[in-house]
């Protein structure tokens, strides 16, 4: 009796274990969170402790509660991290946002290329880059984003020549682009100048 005993609680703890895990891998990160913590990854730095919330815990299963991160129906609709003196790159990831119709991260210390997969949001209606540093072309795919009504680039580093695709976009849109960028007079980011207007 005292084996049979020791065989159910064994059993049991099988049980609990299963059920335990089973649990955990129902309420995993959503493909969107796990974009936006491939995001979170590349920041390296963050004053203000502003993605402190991002993080992939036991029972998240959306990043709807993210400081930042704004939703509806449970899809990311919104990215709107302005004014944090964030410093990092950005992560292609960003691409998997699928829904998201507006990202801003204006006024922060951003550097590098500025995705191609941006260009991929077939969603997005507006994109608000100004006051970063990024560099190099743009992304081609930007110029075929039939949504996109606003394009904010300004006081970045260089970023090339607009594409045709581009200067049609700036028709059509709200576009500004600092003449500086195009011709190569690079500006530094503001971030760092001027005080932002968010408090922890």
């Amino acid at each position: 009796m005292d084996k049979n005993w020791k065989f159910s609680r064994f059993g049991v703890l099988m049980l609990f274990l299963l059920n335990h895990n089973l649990l955990l891998l129902c309420s995993s990160l959503n493909d969107e969170g796990m974009a936006l913590l491939r995001f979170k990854e590349r920041v390296v730095s963050d004053p203000y402790g502003a993605l402190s919330s991002w993080r992939n815990g036991a029972g998240v299963t959306d990043p709807c509660s993210w400081f930042g991160v704004g939703c509806s129906a449970g899809k990311v609709v919104a990215l709107d991290l302005r004014d944090l003196c964030l410093e990092g790159t950005m992560a292609p990831e960003i691409k998997n946002l699928i829904h998201i119709k507006s990202i801003i991260l204006r006024n922060n210390s951003f550097t590098g290329i500025i995705p191609e997969g941006i260009g991929e949001l077939e969603e997005l209606e507006v994109l608000d880059l100004g006051y970063n540093d990024f560099r190099g072309p743009l992304p081609s795919g930007l110029g075929y984003t039939r949504s996109l009504a606003i394009l904010l680039l300004d006081n970045n580093g260089l970023l090339g020549s607009l594409s045709p695709k581009i200067q049609l976009l700036k028709i059509l849109s709200e576009i500004q682009v600092d003449a500086n960028l195009l011709s190569g007079a690079a500006k530094a980011p503001a971030c760092n100048k001027r005080r932002t207007t968010w408090y922890a």
